[in-house]
């Protein structure tokens, strides 16, 4: 019987490093845009399109989630009983909550509900206190809840609102036991290859047959949670939270992340011969060249809706993700060489602070210099340096607090006397 003595740690794949540099990227930019560029105007033209790099960056981290979870914790998960999941649970606690709980303590301090504190307006920490716990457990994400006359995930500020994603994260986490003990019965490359196709149809079906019941689904929430939930407030709308940002429909993204790594991982053992190797760079070329493809047919007001425009929210990028993941991972190409760069590996790990730090650095930015109206030059000037900022920032905060904090944790489990392949993946930096 297998037990978790036997559950070994899968050899790094650095291009998986570099993608999640080119996630948080994505977001940042994207974000940045919004900040500077947009000018509190309706985005038009290239920043419009530019702009939607953040819903490729989301798909991007999601899917990439599900490969490299799998890819790590699949054998400790299945075969180490519960304390194999305990030891997964722990390594996932290591990895997301130091910085999580350290950017927390700064939202909060920074939030405008806090400054609205302490120039009188005493009932202004209500919300922030109310919703406070839901953060702190990372359950944000999971509810639909109005506090202070707006959605949960919004209610503390100063930056927070983007970390409904690891919310949902958690509730991936979670889930994966069982989803693990499923999909490792998939062990032949047709078997494996028809489910990720499966898969793609019945949940771009179930995320469609949703947006098209979107009015109705609109009316329930207007009648339970009253005119704040309505769809005409995008922002806070129930409609939002469900096709958005709540896991149950992201989930999605995650499930096919599993299915491909787990794909990836049957052909592992298999020699890949040099034309192998330049179809798969063709493959990863012809998968970026679909996230263009299939983000314009999202987006575009020239064209009719279609069902990429309706999973325009959650799965729509998926399957040309879930391909760029699996070639970057699998083949030796022009662009797996750049994943695999010192400064791409380098910027990935610093990943997860470039996303936590990104909004409060954008958000301070607008507030210093509200009301100043420049040009395109000066804008685009001042976008390249936020990001600079941004990223500088993220790379002390990994260097001297996230990553020692992450060794520190790993540490105490260690101490802990456990057979040392359960202390092994208790210590994984995967994603």
């Amino acid at each position: 019987m297998t037990t978790v003595e036997g559950a070994a740690r899968r050899q790094d794949v650095p291009a998986l490093t570099g993608l999640r540099f080119v996630a948080a990227f994505s977001v940042l930019f994207a974000h940045g845009l919004g900040a500077t560029l947009a000018n509190d105007q309706p985005p038009q033209g290239a920043v419009l399109w530019l702009m939607s790099a953040s819903g490729f960056g989301m798909t991007l981290f999601f899917v990439l989630s599900g490969f490299v979870i799998h890819y790590n914790y699949a054998t400790l998960v299945t075969n180490g009983g519960l304390r194999g999941i305990a030891a997964f649970m722990w390594a996932r606690f290591a990895r997301l909550y130091p910085l999580f709980l350290l950017m927390m303590l700064v939202y909060v301090l920074v939030s405008q509900r806090q400054v609205a504190y302490w120039t009188g307006h005493r009932d202004a920490l209500d919300p922030l206190l109310e919703a406070l716990p839901y953060f702190l457990l990372s359950i944000q994400s999971w509810i639909y809840k109005i506090i202070g006359g707006g959605v949960l995930i919004d209610a503390i500020r100063g930056g927070s609102p983007p970390t409904w994603s690891i919310s949902t994260e958690w509730f991936f986490y979670f889930a994966y036991p069982a989803l693990a003990w499923l999909v490792l019965r998939a062990r032949s490359v047709s078997v494996i290859v028809l489910a990720v196709c499966l898969w793609c149809v019945v949940w771009g079906a179930f995320a469609t047959v949703l947006y098209d019941r979107a009015p109705q689904i609109d009316a329930w929430a207007v009648a339970h949670f009253g005119a704040v939930a309505s769809a005409q407030d995008l922002e806070n709308s129930f409609v939002r939270w469900l096709l958005y940002i709540s896991p149950y429909l992201r989930i999605g993204e995650f499930v096919l992340g599993v299915i491909v790594a787990q794909f990836y991982v049957v052909l592992r053992s298999r020699n890949i011969p040099a034309w192998e190797h330049a179809l798969g760079g063709a493959a990863f070329l012809a998968a970026a060249a679909s996230v263009v493809l299939v983000t314009y047919l999202e987006y575009s007001p020239d064209v009719p809706v279609n069902v990429f425009r309706r999973m325009s929210m959650n799965f729509a990028l998926a399957p040309s993700v879930a391909l760029l993941i699996f070639c970057a991972a699998r083949y030796r190409s022009a662009a797996s060489r750049l994943l695999t760069s010192r400064p791409a590996v380098g910027l990935g790990e610093a990943s997860y602070s470039i996303y936590l730090v990104h909004s409060i650095v954008l958000i301070s930015a607008v507030k210093l210099t509200a009301g100043a109206v420049h040009g395109v030059a000066y804008n685009i000037v001042k976008l390249i340096v936020l990001m600079a900022i941004v990223v500088a920032i993220s790379l002390v905060l990994y260097a001297y607090y996230e990553a020692p904090a992450r060794r520190w944790l790993r540490q105490c489990w260690r101490k802990r006397s456990m057979p040392t392949a359960f202390a092994d993946a208790a210590q994984s930096s995967a994603t």
